[in-house]
């Protein structure tokens, strides 16, 4: 833990001096994660000019000297196949570390070169737990791909589930190494806030609030397909509101709902095209003292 603290010990001097300059507050936390930018249209067609050039001299030499063109033939799997490693080596030499800063006031993502994207803590209306889907529809799974944050002026900012504490020497391993060692070495192992740790304690939590005390002031609130009112909740298909006092459990996961009713048959609600949000309407039902579950899974 000490190695890691003094290897980037310079990170987190950075992240406090601009959460001074930003006004956000002292580091929460400090989370990194590798990106690699877009190639865009001309660097494609930069990296294809070879291969098209082969091509053309493959084709002339079959029509004018065939002779000639069939070594090239022999070795053309070898020259493409260096080729593609080549191409993937190329296109991966832009790589670089993204920051993300946690804050009391807010969060900061900052790019070797660029400018500080800033999302404070006021300006967060909404917050979507993000799911792409990885299967079809008859056998859906969903992949967890982090956050996504809406602002009071309309921007959608997503946090990927990618970034990593700078400080955790063990990252996502270490809550498996605690387990799987003596209890004593297990309690040892340092746990450091995830990404999803900080962005739900910092947003997730008190939007949770919000949205639980509108419910409970006589307000509907819409999280999903479902609506949520004082006296139950509505599926998307639903014309009338189940009663709260009817449901024995409400059972969700990405892309799927189970609401089990006290006595009736169960109402399944399954939304192929998008898994967002469950598990925040998870912890909304929760607030409300409903009895509600959430799975990650598909």
């Amino acid at each position: 833990m000490a190695e890691q603290q003094a290897r980037h010990a310079a990170d987190w001097q950075r992240a406090a001096h601009l959460g001074q300059a930003l006004e956000l507050g002292e580091p929460l936390g400090i989370y990194h994660t590798e990106m690699t930018p877009p190639l865009g249209v001309r660097r494609v067609l930069r990296l294809l000019v070879p291969a098209a050039i082969f091509l053309v001299v493959m084709v002339l030499l079959i029509g004018w000297a065939p002779d000639a063109a069939l070594p090239l033939l022999l070795v053309t799997p070898f020259v493409a196949g260096g080729y593609c490693v080549v191409f993937v080596v190329l296109s991966r030499r832009a790589r670089f570390t993204r920051w993300l800063y946690g804050y009391p006031g807010g969060l900061a993502e900052a790019d070797p070169d660029g400018h500080p994207r800033v999302v404070r803590s006021g300006e967060v209306t909404d917050v979507l737990d993000e799911w792409s889907s990885s299967g079809s529809e008859s056998q859906s799974s969903w992949n967890y791909e982090g956050f996504r944050l809406t602002t009071a002026d309309g921007r959608a900012v997503s946090i990927t589930a990618r970034y990593r504490n700078a400080l955790d020497p063990y990252g996502p391993a270490g809550a498996l190494i605690a387990a799987l060692v003596p209890a004593g070495a297990g309690t040892a192992v340092p746990r450091l806030p995830s990404i999803a740790d900080l962005i739900t304690d910092w947003a997730v939590t008190p939007l949770v609030a919000r949205l639980a005390e509108a419910v409970r002031d006589g307000a509907t609130v819409v999280r999903g397909d479902f609506r949520l009112a004082p006296e139950g909740i509505a599926g998307p298909k639903d014309t009338t509101i189940t009663p709260w006092a009817a449901i024995e459990r409400i059972e969700l996961r990405p892309g799927h709902v189970k609401v089990r009713l006290i006595g009736g048959k169960t109402r399944r609600y399954d939304n192929y095209r998008d898994g967002s949000g469950y598990a925040v309407l998870c912890r909304v039902l929760a607030a409300l003292d409903v009895n509600a579950s959430f799975e990650a899974r598909g």
